[in-house]
Protein backbone atom coordinates (compact mmCIF):
# COMPACT_ATOMS: atom_id res chain seq x y z
CA UNK A 1 0.00 0.00 0.00
CA UNK A 2 1.39 3.55 -1.21
CA UNK A 3 0.30 6.99 0.06
CA UNK A 4 -0.03 9.14 -3.22
CA UNK A 5 0.87 12.71 -3.20
CA UNK A 6 -1.75 14.14 -5.33
CA UNK A 7 -5.34 12.02 -5.94
CA UNK A 8 -5.14 11.27 -9.79
CA UNK A 9 -7.92 13.94 -10.32
CA UNK A 10 -9.87 12.03 -7.62
CA UNK A 11 -9.55 8.54 -10.01
CA UNK A 12 -11.22 5.48 -7.51
CA UNK A 13 -11.30 1.65 -8.76
CA UNK A 14 -8.92 0.13 -10.68
CA UNK A 15 -6.70 0.82 -13.18
CA UNK A 16 -4.27 -1.58 -14.88
CA UNK A 17 -2.48 -3.78 -11.93
CA UNK A 18 -3.50 -1.09 -9.17
CA UNK A 19 -6.25 -0.17 -7.55
CA UNK A 20 -7.16 3.11 -5.51
CA UNK A 21 -8.77 4.00 -2.96
CA UNK A 22 -9.63 6.65 -0.23
CA UNK A 23 -9.27 6.68 3.33
CA UNK A 24 -9.47 9.37 5.90
CA UNK A 25 -9.32 11.84 3.15
CA UNK A 26 -6.15 10.59 1.61
CA UNK A 27 -5.67 8.32 -1.81
CA UNK A 28 -3.93 5.20 -1.86
CA UNK A 29 -3.17 2.31 -4.05
CA UNK A 30 -2.16 -1.20 -3.85
CA UNK A 31 -2.01 -3.90 -6.23
CA UNK A 32 -5.04 -5.42 -7.59
CA UNK A 33 -3.96 -8.80 -7.01
CA UNK A 34 -2.40 -9.61 -3.76
CA UNK A 35 -0.48 -13.31 -3.60
CA UNK A 36 -1.00 -15.16 -0.34
CA UNK A 37 1.65 -17.90 0.41
CA UNK A 38 -0.17 -21.20 -0.08
CA UNK A 39 -0.49 -22.92 2.79
CA UNK A 40 -1.69 -26.91 2.85
CA UNK A 41 -0.64 -28.49 6.28
CA UNK A 42 -1.60 -31.59 7.53
CA UNK A 43 -4.25 -30.10 9.16
CA UNK A 44 -5.71 -28.56 6.90
CA UNK A 45 -5.66 -30.96 4.48
CA UNK A 46 -7.51 -33.62 6.77
CA UNK A 47 -10.59 -30.66 7.52
CA UNK A 48 -10.51 -30.34 3.52
CA UNK A 49 -10.67 -33.84 2.91
CA UNK A 50 -13.39 -34.41 5.91
CA UNK A 51 -15.55 -31.60 4.25
CA UNK A 52 -15.24 -32.75 0.85
CA UNK A 53 -16.58 -36.53 1.38
CA UNK A 54 -19.15 -35.38 3.80
CA UNK A 55 -20.49 -33.36 1.21
CA UNK A 56 -20.46 -36.36 -1.25
CA UNK A 57 -22.07 -38.45 1.86
CA UNK A 58 -24.80 -35.49 1.82
CA UNK A 59 -25.27 -36.08 -1.59
CA UNK A 60 -25.94 -40.11 -1.21
CA UNK A 61 -28.31 -39.35 1.92
CA UNK A 62 -30.47 -37.12 -0.27
CA UNK A 63 -31.52 -39.74 -2.41
CA UNK A 64 -33.38 -41.00 0.69
CA UNK A 65 -37.18 -39.94 1.01
CA UNK A 66 -36.96 -39.89 4.59
CA UNK A 67 -34.43 -38.02 5.94
CA UNK A 68 -34.39 -36.14 9.93
CA UNK A 69 -31.99 -33.70 10.75
CA UNK A 70 -33.40 -31.09 12.63
CA UNK A 71 -31.87 -27.99 14.02
CA UNK A 72 -29.22 -25.58 13.19
CA UNK A 73 -30.15 -23.55 9.75
CA UNK A 74 -31.07 -26.71 7.58
CA UNK A 75 -30.82 -30.11 7.46
CA UNK A 76 -27.28 -30.14 5.34
CA UNK A 77 -25.69 -27.81 7.88
CA UNK A 78 -26.98 -29.93 10.85
CA UNK A 79 -25.55 -33.06 8.96
CA UNK A 80 -22.06 -31.44 8.10
CA UNK A 81 -21.92 -30.33 11.59
CA UNK A 82 -22.79 -33.46 13.35
CA UNK A 83 -20.21 -35.57 11.59
CA UNK A 84 -17.01 -33.13 11.39
CA UNK A 85 -15.91 -36.16 14.03
CA UNK A 86 -16.04 -38.99 11.54
CA UNK A 87 -13.30 -40.87 10.08
CA UNK A 88 -11.19 -39.03 7.92
CA UNK A 89 -10.64 -40.05 4.54
CA UNK A 90 -8.30 -39.36 1.77
CA UNK A 91 -9.06 -38.58 -1.63
CA UNK A 92 -7.59 -37.04 -4.11
CA UNK A 93 -9.13 -34.15 -6.25
CA UNK A 94 -9.52 -36.32 -9.40
CA UNK A 95 -11.37 -39.37 -7.14
CA UNK A 96 -13.38 -36.66 -5.21
CA UNK A 97 -13.92 -34.96 -8.67
CA UNK A 98 -14.72 -38.62 -9.76
CA UNK A 99 -17.51 -39.43 -6.56
CA UNK A 100 -15.66 -41.83 -4.91
CA UNK A 101 -18.03 -41.94 -1.57
CA UNK A 102 -17.07 -44.64 1.36
CA UNK A 103 -19.02 -46.49 3.51
CA UNK A 104 -17.56 -45.33 7.13
CA UNK A 105 -18.33 -46.33 10.75
CA UNK A 106 -20.28 -44.20 13.50
CA UNK A 107 -21.79 -41.87 10.61
CA UNK A 108 -24.63 -39.68 12.11
CA UNK A 109 -27.45 -41.09 9.69
CA UNK A 110 -30.11 -38.98 11.70
CA UNK A 111 -30.45 -36.51 14.61
CA UNK A 112 -33.46 -35.78 16.29
CA UNK A 113 -35.00 -35.08 20.05
CA UNK A 114 -36.04 -38.53 20.47
CA UNK A 115 -33.52 -41.02 22.63
CA UNK A 116 -31.06 -43.19 20.69
CA UNK A 117 -31.79 -46.74 20.02
CA UNK A 118 -28.65 -48.87 20.48
CA UNK A 119 -28.03 -51.30 18.40
CA UNK A 120 -24.91 -53.69 16.93
CA UNK A 121 -24.55 -56.46 14.41
CA UNK A 122 -24.50 -59.80 15.69
CA UNK A 123 -26.68 -63.04 15.69
CA UNK A 124 -29.75 -64.43 16.95
CA UNK A 125 -30.67 -68.32 17.23
CA UNK A 126 -27.81 -68.56 14.12
CA UNK A 127 -28.67 -66.03 12.01
CA UNK A 128 -27.36 -62.97 11.11
CA UNK A 129 -28.79 -59.91 12.95
CA UNK A 130 -29.32 -56.54 14.50
CA UNK A 131 -29.52 -56.64 18.11
CA UNK A 132 -31.15 -53.79 19.15
CA UNK A 133 -32.51 -52.60 22.83
CA UNK A 134 -35.33 -51.36 21.90
CA UNK A 135 -38.68 -53.18 23.55
CA UNK A 136 -41.24 -54.05 21.43
CA UNK A 137 -43.46 -51.99 23.47
CA UNK A 138 -41.67 -48.75 23.04
CA UNK A 139 -40.94 -50.21 19.27
CA UNK A 140 -44.55 -49.99 18.72
CA UNK A 141 -45.19 -46.19 19.42
CA UNK A 142 -44.70 -44.29 15.77
CA UNK A 143 -42.73 -46.24 13.18
CA UNK A 144 -39.19 -47.75 12.81
CA UNK A 145 -36.94 -47.40 9.31
CA UNK A 146 -34.29 -49.00 8.53
CA UNK A 147 -31.60 -47.81 6.53
CA UNK A 148 -29.10 -49.41 4.80
CA UNK A 149 -25.78 -48.38 3.29
CA UNK A 150 -24.25 -49.98 0.30
CA UNK A 151 -20.53 -50.02 -0.54
CA UNK A 152 -20.45 -50.45 -4.22
CA UNK A 153 -16.78 -50.53 -6.29
CA UNK A 154 -16.83 -50.01 -10.23
CA UNK A 155 -14.11 -52.52 -10.96
CA UNK A 156 -11.96 -52.25 -13.37
CA UNK A 157 -9.06 -54.71 -14.85
CA UNK A 158 -6.32 -52.43 -12.96
CA UNK A 159 -7.34 -52.72 -9.45
CA UNK A 160 -5.71 -49.78 -9.30
CA UNK A 161 -8.71 -47.38 -10.93
CA UNK A 162 -11.72 -48.78 -9.08
CA UNK A 163 -14.09 -46.30 -7.77
CA UNK A 164 -15.82 -46.46 -4.39
CA UNK A 165 -19.46 -45.26 -4.63
CA UNK A 166 -22.87 -45.82 -2.36
CA UNK A 167 -26.17 -46.57 -2.65
CA UNK A 168 -29.31 -45.93 0.26
CA UNK A 169 -32.29 -47.51 0.52
CA UNK A 170 -34.95 -47.13 3.51
CA UNK A 171 -37.96 -49.17 4.88
CA UNK A 172 -40.40 -48.97 7.13
CA UNK A 173 -40.38 -51.97 9.87
CA UNK A 174 -42.74 -54.58 9.99
CA UNK A 175 -42.51 -55.21 13.49
CA UNK A 176 -45.10 -58.45 13.32
CA UNK A 177 -41.83 -60.01 11.14
CA UNK A 178 -39.21 -59.06 13.75
CA UNK A 179 -38.12 -61.27 16.54
CA UNK A 180 -37.12 -60.45 20.13
CA UNK A 181 -34.58 -61.67 22.46
CA UNK A 182 -34.99 -63.36 25.59
CA UNK A 183 -35.05 -59.51 27.42
CA UNK A 184 -37.99 -58.73 25.00
CA UNK A 185 -35.97 -56.12 22.43
CA UNK A 186 -36.53 -56.07 18.65
CA UNK A 187 -34.01 -58.53 16.81
CA UNK A 188 -33.52 -57.99 12.89
CA UNK A 189 -32.39 -61.11 11.13
CA UNK A 190 -31.54 -61.93 7.35
CA UNK A 191 -28.53 -62.37 5.51
CA UNK A 192 -27.99 -59.11 4.71
CA UNK A 193 -26.49 -58.31 8.64
CA UNK A 194 -23.78 -60.22 7.64
CA UNK A 195 -22.82 -58.45 4.53
CA UNK A 196 -19.52 -56.69 4.91
CA UNK A 197 -19.98 -54.20 2.53
CA UNK A 198 -23.50 -53.18 4.13
CA UNK A 199 -24.01 -50.44 6.99
CA UNK A 200 -27.12 -50.29 8.73
CA UNK A 201 -29.23 -47.64 10.94
CA UNK A 202 -32.47 -48.07 12.94
CA UNK A 203 -34.14 -44.81 12.91
CA UNK A 204 -37.00 -44.13 15.43
CA UNK A 205 -40.07 -41.67 14.14
CA UNK A 206 -42.88 -40.19 16.53
CA UNK A 207 -44.87 -37.02 15.10
CA UNK A 208 -42.35 -36.12 12.18
CA UNK A 209 -39.23 -35.93 14.95
CA UNK A 210 -36.46 -38.77 15.18
CA UNK A 211 -33.82 -40.32 17.09
CA UNK A 212 -30.57 -39.96 17.31
CA UNK A 213 -28.72 -42.62 14.66
CA UNK A 214 -25.11 -43.74 13.66
CA UNK A 215 -24.15 -46.25 11.24
CA UNK A 216 -23.02 -49.73 12.47
CA UNK A 217 -21.09 -51.37 10.40
CA UNK A 218 -18.48 -54.39 9.40
CA UNK A 219 -17.30 -52.81 6.41
CA UNK A 220 -13.22 -52.25 6.49
CA UNK A 221 -12.79 -50.79 2.74
CA UNK A 222 -12.46 -47.31 3.63
CA UNK A 223 -9.42 -48.10 5.62
CA UNK A 224 -7.52 -48.34 2.44
CA UNK A 225 -8.00 -44.59 2.19
CA UNK A 226 -6.79 -43.76 5.73
CA UNK A 227 -2.79 -44.78 5.24
CA UNK A 228 0.27 -42.06 5.30
CA UNK A 229 0.29 -43.68 1.42
CA UNK A 230 -3.36 -42.20 0.61
CA UNK A 231 -2.53 -38.82 2.18
CA UNK A 232 0.51 -38.66 0.83
CA UNK A 233 -1.37 -39.12 -2.73
CA UNK A 234 -4.37 -36.89 -1.50
CA UNK A 235 -1.42 -33.95 -0.74
CA UNK A 236 0.09 -34.21 -3.78
CA UNK A 237 -2.95 -33.75 -6.07
CA UNK A 238 -3.22 -30.22 -4.04
CA UNK A 239 0.62 -29.20 -5.21
CA UNK A 240 1.64 -31.19 -2.11
CA UNK A 241 2.11 -30.11 1.71
CA UNK A 242 3.39 -27.03 2.79
CA UNK A 243 5.31 -27.13 6.41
Amino acid sequence: MAELTNDLFGLIGQLGEMTFYKKNGKTFARPKHIHQPRSLSRSQLAQREKQSHNNKLWRVLSDAEELYFEGGTGPYYRFMSVNQFAPTVYLTKQQLFCGFTLLLPETVISDGPLPSIEYRLGEHEGSPALLTNLSTKEAEKGKLLLYTLHQRILEYQDEEYNMPWMKIEVEEVDLSKAATNQEGCVVLTGERFADTMKGFALVRIIDGHASHQRIVTNCTYYERFTTEEALQAAAKSYRGLTR
